[in-house]
């Protein structure tokens, strides 16, 4: 039987070229909508976590749900942004249009325009956006340029110490301001849409490829370099997902989207005077930009053998480890154990921690070399969380906040994190962390301290009932002594 085989498929380097292609993915149907699974409350709002409320962003949700219509915005603001720069929008349709995008593929430099690109960018491309390249182009400028009036605007909004550094490329501000009761850009929608657009920007679903944003920027900015405006792009993007960030934003490098820009700047670390040297091994080549060369120590706690035992915080707190903040900012990757005492980063968790998580840990998954250092966070921290016992001994000692409300919540939140997730085994905190807090519980004098401590210091009455025990046991001993004292030494 002659069938015919396409030996190009057997080319390992054309297969890579061809699977670094993608950055943003269609997620499978179960995950975004529950197929398959039981249809409780808890799977209906994380499957709900992958999908966009408020605005869309790129092909994958463009005009599905009725409250996801913002196409009236997108054109007020495509105004506003053009006015500002004073460009028109033929100059943004040449810069995605034109071949000026230069991609290395094997021994040789392949040219494409922008537009093949960005759709080479999106794993699953429907056949709608397949053959509508017009259409495809249209929803690339309109998407870019709103994201990019909303980031640029917080920042002249805010009137903070941001706007001069960045005022070069604001344009005509001007021109910048809005009305008053505008419904996004204004008081009002910085109250009560920005933090929706915020969650929505941070779905995997709903990425804009960075390569859109640094060609749009660089169409109306000509005179800047493509690093000057990679790096205020780094600067608008975690200022607008994280607040006024002390990230460096010429250290974060390349990235390919907003997610994944701000998952890379929850593995920034910054070593310190206690801290083990080989833990910094764990963000080599984080912030690279190669994620397919990038190699990395994998994190995960999972049980090695069958002798091993995972301890929660409440165990390890009878064993008298004691938990501190290693760093004040959120560096996921900055966790080790030092004599007896174990450092974690400050996480505040909130009501889009479950969401942000979820899609980083998605991220992770579908993009091959990207690591695995958030699902593997998410994995030690199930580990370490069996109870609210436990969220309130993390709590109680500043590596926790709660913004949610019971540490039930909390213990709830990632214990349902890790369903359906596979860890990697090769890991960091396998290997060094989870191995040293074993072998200081495995400790006999430590072992025996946790064990009196988790019987009789749990329970006030249990506690009674020993110091009654101790009593007594002493007043037999004195008694016993005195009987025997008296009768060798008579009075």
């Amino acid at each position: 039987m002659n069938w015919p085989v396409d030996v190009t498929v057997l080319d390992t380097e054309l297969q890579k070229a061809q699977w670094s292609k993608p950055c943003t993915y269609k997620l499978p149907e179960a995950m975004t909508t529950g197929v398959g699974t039981s249809q409780n409350n808890d799977s209906v709002k994380k499957s709900a976590a992958y999908l966009p409320h408020t605005v869309s962003f790129g092909p994958y949700h463009h005009g599905k749900n009725d409250h996801l219509k913002m196409d009236p915005h997108k054109h007020r603001v495509l105004g506003h942004f053009l006015r500002r720069f004073n460009v028109t929008l033929q100059t943004l349709t040449d810069s995605l249009v034109t071949t000026s995008g230069i991609r290395q593929q094997l021994d040789r430099v392949e040219v494409l325009p922008v537009l093949q690109r960005l759709m080479d960018s999106y794993e699953s491309l429907g056949d709608k956006w397949l053959h509508d390249h017009d259409g495809f182009l249209k929803l690339m400028i309109f998407d870019g340029c709103f994201m990019l009036e909303i980031l640029q605007w917080l920042l002249v909004s805010d009137g903070d110490k941001a706007v001069p550094a960045s005022s070069a490329f604001l344009g005509s501000v001007d021109e910048c301001y809005y009305a008053d009761n505008d419904p996004i850009f204004s008081r009002h929608g910085k109250l009560y849409f920005l933090s929706y657009i915020r969650r929505d920007m941070l779905m995997l679903e709903n990425q804009l490829p960075m390569l859109l944003l640094k060609t749009l920027l660089g169409a109306v900015l000509p005179a800047k370099t493509q690093e000057d405006i990679e790096e205020h792009l780094n600067m608008i993007i975690l200022n607008f997902c994280k607040g006024h960030s002390n990230h460096n934003p010429q250290k974060m490098g390349p990235s390919l989207h907003a997610l994944d820009l701000y998952r890379k700047s929850l593995l920034t670390i910054c070593m310190h005077e206690n801290q083990p040297v080989g833990a910094s091994s764990i963000t080599k080549n984080v912030n690279s930009g190669d994620h397919a060369k990038a190699k990395r120590p994998m994190m995960s706690c999972t049980t090695r053998s069958g002798e091993d035992i995972v301890r929660s915080a409440m165990n390890l707190h009878e064993s008298r480890i004691k938990f501190k903040k290693s760093t004040e900012t959120c560096n996921l990757t900055d966790i080790w154990f030092k004599g007896h005492t174990l450092r974690l980063p400050v996480v505040v968790i909130d009501d889009t921690t479950e969401s942000t998580l979820l899609n980083m840990m998605a991220f992770e998954r579908f993009h091959a070399g990207a690591g695995n250092e958030i699902t593997s966070y998410v994995f030690f921290m199930d580990t370490i969380i069996d109870s609210p016992d436990d969220v309130k001994i993390l709590r109680s000692s500043g590596v926790l906040q709660s913004a949610i409300g019971s540490d039930k919540a909390v213990a709830k939140l990632f214990n349902e994190l890790t369903k359906d997730v596979t860890p990697d085994p090769e890991s960091w905190l396998v290997k060094v962390v989870q191995t040293q807090l074993d072998e200081y519980c495995r400790n006999k004098w430590h072992e025996w301290r946790a064990n009196l401590s988790h019987t009789y210091f749990q329970n006030p009455w249990a506690l009674v009932s020993l110091l009654a025990a101790v009593l007594l046991l002493a007043l037999t001993i004195s008694q016993t002594f005195y009987s025997i004292y008296g009768y060798y030494k008579p009075k």
